[in-house]
């Protein structure tokens, strides 16, 4: 027998045994109320884990999304501002055009060509021109021919300030879409941003939740241990308890069994030493007595 428990009566044995026997089931309940609760944390961390990669793969795949839109955008800035550059330069030579062709003048006679090839045809075909004739003539022409020069700088002048025009407002037309297409590119990229915070925040608090729940589980799990292994000593001690309260059961109703069996032989060995008086004495016996007589050795 234990030391504890060696002084204890029988009964008192078995109240012990009881007491032990409900502190065990009470550490049973517990033990299964904290692995349920363990069971249940961990299946909402593993859950928050899994949700957490998922957004933080959203937030890396928005933010990949980003960084390629920023690409594009970068590239269509340098374009339109090479663009615009070049616009810069043709506005300058527009300007300088314009001011060429304002200083020239419009020249009034647009027919100066074929003035200048009749005065050629007459000097050739008038077989008589006096002196006069012929210097005013070629004055004439002189005049004609600087006019006309004039006329073909100011038609070339024109012509390259149209050119330059139009070319103008090519670019200007090409610029406005690069703007236009950088300012749209911009926003998508701002809605890539967005989601890639919103989703970072999100999974942050998630993982936040599923370490919470982990230490939780960290824990339970000691508060586990702990209870099983003063579960096990209690296990231990109802089985030697029990053995305990068996044995002496078990010797308690042997003991009595011996006691009753005294009682009974001391009564026979009584009855027996009657009969045997009175079986001297000369009375008649029945059969049940003469037994008696025979199994106590008495006759």
């Amino acid at each position: 027998m234990s030391t504890e428990t060696e002084e204890m009566s029988l009964d008192e044995k078995r109240e012990h045994l009881n007491e032990i026997r409900l502190k065990r089931k009470d550490l049973i309940d517990k033990l299964r109320g904290c692995n349920s609760k363990r069971d249940e944390l961990r299946s909402i961390r593993d859950k928050n884990n899994h949700l957490s990669r998922e957004l933080f793969e959203g937030a890396r795949d928005s933010k990949e999304k980003r960084d390629q839109i920023n690409e594009e955008v970068q590239v269509r800035k340098q374009m339109r501002d090479i663009l615009r550059e070049d616009a810069d330069k043709i506005g300058k030579r527009i300007i300088e055009l314009g001011a060429q062709l304002k200083n020239m003048g419009i020249p009034k006679n647009r027919k100066v060509g074929d003035r200048i090839r009749r005065l050629e045809r007459q000097l050739e075909t008038t077989p008589f021109l006096t002196k006069e004739m012929e210097k005013q003539t070629l004055q004439q022409l002189e005049e004609l021919s600087s006019e006309f020069e004039k006329l073909e700088q100011f038609k070339d002048l024109r012509s390259e300030f149209r050119d330059i025009q139009s070319k103008l407002r090519h670019m200007q037309t090409e610029i406005k879409t690069y703007h236009t297409s950088v300012t749209t590119l911009a926003q998508e990229s701002q809605i890539h941003q967005d989601k890639m915070i919103a989703a970072t925040k999100e999974a942050k608090k998630i993982k936040e939740e599923a370490d919470a729940s982990h230490a939780e589980i960290i824990a339970l799990s000691s508060t586990i241990s702990a209870i099983r292994k003063e579960l096990d000593g209690l296990t231990q001690e109802v089985k030697k308890v029990s053995s305990e309260v068996g044995e002496q059961t078990q010797a308690a109703r042997k003991a009595k069994k011996t006691e009753a069996k005294k009682v009974r032989e001391q009564r026979l060995d009584a009855k027996a030493e009657e009969i045997l008086v009175r079986y001297k004495d000369g009375d008649k016996l029945t059969l049940d007595e003469f037994k008696v007589l025979m199994e106590r050795g008495l006759i």
